[in-house]
């Protein structure tokens, strides 16, 4: 069974049922989450995929294909054969009644039942590497939904931010009016940033929505609830060393595991009809009881032991064969093309998530984490009145932007994560934590 990848960002979540305990904090707001919420990590979800998957269902029942492979060789592949004939001897001195019988069986003395047990062997290991690329998929697939879903509720959070730092300037701005510090104009233009931080905040909220209910449905859950990723955005990560990640991808890509295995059950399936070409003897035992005609002589029992021995003339399994080495030659050659075009893929992989990962460092450590610290910085100063309610709004728009900007730049920190384990076949997590750094 394929091991679940673990994922750092992974880490226990409050329960749905306290959404206020579950919420995050952006410059002062409180981000609730839908009642109907389920906060899990990854694995979890992953589980949930797993089981629910009808792509893993079909893959988990062809695997029985190789047991019944396995189970469906019997000891001897012929059934006992019985002849009995019964009749009369005839001769001038009267007829006699007769009767004779033989039993035959056919068996295989050259190991055929060994070498096809083996191909029926290889055949359920080749299922078993079909099973675990299907799983590589819906792990893709479910880490892709989860990035993406843990995105949007950091644009959410955000926007429910920017929400509360306008009305909090709302109500600075109505104050200070009525002291007859600023004139009420600024109000207006206070109360008209306030509603379309509203409406941008609408806008976060259908998205994560959206965004989560995408996660739902990869991962098979009920109708009525929603996944909710655990876990907040986190540094980004670069694969050290991209030569010897790239040798250790190619000998470990679920889908060259799964070719090879073909090659494999190509491989045994050859040796066993080339095995069978050799005659199966048939050993028996003959029996028959006789007597002259006219009561002359006592009765006379003959019993013999047979052995009957096929000359593979014209019939030594050359169909079996010959398609069984096409068979061969065309897992080849799929192996080989596997392995040219993932060669390739995966080199572009590499580099696309390490340019992102690049792109998103300064992002991730300079931007994100000083929004709210900028956000309360402006909120004092038009508290105090060194900026005019413009000069805030001005500033907060750049901030924003800027935020946006980074949270754009870890969408495609994300993307290119998302097309790496896809092409990869290996987490991404798991991949910058062996690979060795330079």
């Amino acid at each position: 069974m394929l091991p679940v990848p673990s994922d750092p960002e992974d880490v226990p979540a409050p329960s749905s049922g306290d959404p206020a305990a579950a919420s995050s904090m952006v410059a002062g707001a409180t981000f609730e989450l839908p009642p109907n919420a389920d906060v899990l990590a990854l694995e979890q979800i992953l589980q949930s995929a797993y089981e629910k998957s009808p792509e893993v269902q079909v893959a988990q029942a062809r695997v029985q294909l190789g047991d019944a492979a396995i189970e469906g060789e019997p000891l001897i592949q012929w059934n006992p054969q019985v002849w009995i004939g019964v009749g009369l001897r005839a001769n001038a001195n009267g007829r006699n009644f007769e009767i004779q019988s033989q039993l035959d069986q056919q068996i295989e003395i050259f190991g055929e039942r060994r070498m096809r047990i083996r191909a029926a062997r290889a055949y359920k290991r080749q299922l078993e590497r079909e099973l675990d690329k299907v799983k590589w998929s819906i792990y893709a697939q479910v880490h892709a939904a989860y990035n993406t879903a843990l995105l949007a509720k950091q644009r959410a959070e955000t926007a429910a931010g920017v929400v509360a730092f306008s009305q909090r300037l709302v109500d600075t701005a109505k104050r200070r009016a009525a002291a007859g510090e600023i004139s009420n104009l600024r109000v207006r233009i206070a109360e008209g940033e306030f509603a379309q931080a509203r409406q941008r905040k609408l806008a976060a909220d259908l998205d994560f929505k959206v965004a989560a209910n995408r996660l739902s449905e990869s991962a098979g859950w009920a109708k009525d609830r929603l996944l909710v990723p655990s876990g907040d955005l986190r540094l980004p990560e670069k694969v050290g060393d991209p030569d010897s990640f790239y040798d250790k991808a190619m000998t470990e890509h679920p889908m060259i595991a799964a070719q090879q295995a073909a090659v494999e059950t190509a491989e045994a399936r050859l040796a066993a009809a080339k095995r069978d070409r050799f005659p199966e003897p048939m050993v028996g035992a003959y029996y028959s009881r006789e007597n002259e005609p006219g009561g002359v002589g006592v009765p006379t029992s003959v019993g013999l032991a047979t052995v009957t021995i096929p000359i593979p003339l014209w019939q030594r399994n050359q169909k079996a064969r010959a398609r069984a080495k096409a068979e061969l030659e065309v897992a080849r050659a799929e192996l080989g093309a596997v392995e040219y075009r993932l060669g390739l893929q995966i080199r572009r992989a590499v580099e696309a998530v390490n340019t992102a990962a690049e792109r998103v460092e300064t992002y991730s450590r300079d931007v994100v984490p000083r929004f709210e610290e900028n956000m309360e910085m402006l909120e004092q100063a038009f508290e105090l009145g060194e900026v005019d309610i413009i000069e805030v709004f001005v500033a907060r728009s750049r901030f924003l932007a800027i935020q946006t900007e980074a949270l754009d730049a870890y969408g495609s920190y994300y993307q290119a994560i998302r097309d790496f384990e896809s092409l990869v076949g290996t987490s991404y997590t798991d991949a910058v934590a062996t690979s060795p750094r330079r």
